[in-house]
């Protein structure tokens, strides 16, 4: 009975989806304007930060520091799959310096990364929900393996996010599965709050007590990438495994059911 309740709900909701995607996403292009707002600020900062620091402000490398972080942050997603790890162990390390009281440098780095991190998948929300109302989005909704990771999905929607958001290999299926669920843009920003927060909460920190070296970083980043590898070879194998199955229960091509 709970079962049928819950396929029946997840077919209402998917409907409901399928619907809404059809048509333009509110606030699509005043979020365009205010990403591109938000990268240019950032932009400039850094370059006035920069400029004043060639004059003899040296107190100004620090907020160039925290300007090119969060500029190079807010442009990694799928759509520009760059590593992230490596630049707040980077701008939280002894080598950078970024304030002498560790709290306050922790606490500055992961919030800044968290936003900016958060801006980056939030333009991906943006531009895939634009991209998938052209045809893609209803194909997807069609497959077996969408319909099997949805009911999974939709049990706990934003802890989900949030563990994702966390962990430090991206799985960027679970963001498309929000993305094609037309999943609450706010709900969505702060479940990536709450999971980068914290992890760049953990990594600064990681940084400054280790007293990390620039080379240990590298050998960080390095492992991380190597593991996001296997993760996404694994994730193929899962796919292409429900492919088959699903193949194999619809019968030879014409068979009736």
């Amino acid at each position: 009975m709970d079962g049928s309740l819950a396929e029946a709900s997840t077919t209402v909701l998917d409907a409901a989806a399928t619907v809404a995607a059809d048509r333009p996403l509110p606030g699509l292009r005043a979020w365009f304007v205010g990403y591109l707002a938000w990268l240019g600020g950032l932009a400039l900062l850094a370059l006035t930060m920069l400029s004043r620091y060639e004059h003899g402000d040296a107190g100004a490398l620090r907020f160039w520091a925290l300007a090119l972080m969060g500029f190079y942050l807010s442009l990694c997603n799928v759509l520009l799959p760059l590593p992230t790890t490596w630049i707040i162990l980077l701008v939280a390390s002894p080598e950078v310096a970024l304030f002498e009281a560790i709290w306050l440098r922790v606490l500055v780095i992961a919030a800044l990364g968290a936003v900016a991190t958060t801006a980056a998948n939030l333009n991906e929300y943006h531009v895939l929900a634009f991209l998938l109302r052209y045809g893609l989005g209803r194909r997807i909704r069609a497959t077996r393996v969408y319909h099997w990771a949805i009911r999974w999905f939709d049990v706990a929607p934003f802890q989900t996010l949030a563990l994702i958001g966390f962990l430090p290999i991206p799985i960027d299926a679970i963001r498309w599965l929000a993305i094609l669920r037309l999943y609450s843009r706010l709900r969505f920003a702060l479940a990536y709050l709450v999971g980068r927060g914290t992890r760049y909460l953990i990594f600064a920190g990681f940084s400054v007590f280790m007293q990390l070296t620039g080379w240990q970083i590298l050998f960080i980043q390095v492992a991380i990438l190597a593991a996001t590898l296997l993760g996404r070879l694994l994730w193929r194998v899962i796919k292409r495994g429900g492919t088959s199955h699903a193949l194999a229960d619809a019968g030879p091509p014409g068979q009736a059911d």
